[in-house]
């Protein structure tokens, strides 16, 4: 199946759930990363897709209707939206979903960020801190795998810049650290602390500041 079909395909499979830009978006990044795959790596696809616009789809609907588009009669199909999606890169200069340099950064900033609230603690603290983290996990929303990388880098302190984890995922990851720091120090103490540690990373002046993980 030639590219400009399967462009179709999944043009058509996404329409009835995504428009404008957000579609050409989405499929930009299917072209990008995808197009060249087997069909069962749609499911990979979707999970990124639910990931970075923070959707809530209705993934095994869609996964089913883009395969019936791949493997359906091709009069059933959307023109090809290549000069669309040619048009929509040269105005937005080809923006994806996903700009890994930007997650990159938030996770450089948040490993300085609870360095530095680490620090400030004493050293019986931060073992205490991130057992109760790991044990409240449970709420962590995100994919199975991140889940393992989010778990390794609070019981082993295994870096997560090489990880998978997004904006979202650190969020959740400071704010299970913060409440933690409640539960031992108090709310007062934990505010102080956290502020602390905010100020002394902008001293840094990093490219993703801190406050966004706030």
């Amino acid at each position: 199946m030639s590219l400009s079909t399967r462009r179709r395909a999944i043009f058509t499979g996404l329409s009835g759930h995504f428009a404008g830009d957000e579609l050409l978006a989405v499929l930009a990044l299917w072209e990008a990363k995808y197009a060249d795959k087997p069909p069962f790596a749609l499911n990979e696809f979707l999970a990124e897709v639910a990931q970075h616009t923070e959707r809530k789809l209705e993934r095994a609907k869609l996964y089913r209707e883009l395969v019936g588009a791949l493997t359906g009669p091709l009069s059933g199909l959307l023109a090809d939206p290549e000069a669309q999606l040619r048009s929509w890169r040269q105005r937005t200069g080809g923006a994806n979903l996903l700009d890994d340099e930007q997650e990159q950064q938030a996770r450089k900033t948040f490993e300085a960020l609870v360095r530095s609230l680490l620090n400030s603690l004493n050293t019986d603290i931060e073992p205490r801190l991130r057992r109760f983290a790991v044990g409240n996990l449970a709420g962590f929303e995100a994919l199975p795998e991140q889940r393992m990388q989010a778990r390794a880098w609070l019981e082993q302190d295994v870096s997560l810049l090489g990880s998978s984890l997004g904006v979202k995922h650190l969020r959740q990851l400071l704010n299970l650290l913060y409440v933690g720091l409640c539960e031992y120090l108090g709310p007062v103490v934990a505010d102080q602390r956290l502020s602390q540690a905010v100020q002394a990373v902008e001293t840094q002046a990093l490219p993703f500041t801190p406050r966004q993980l706030l």
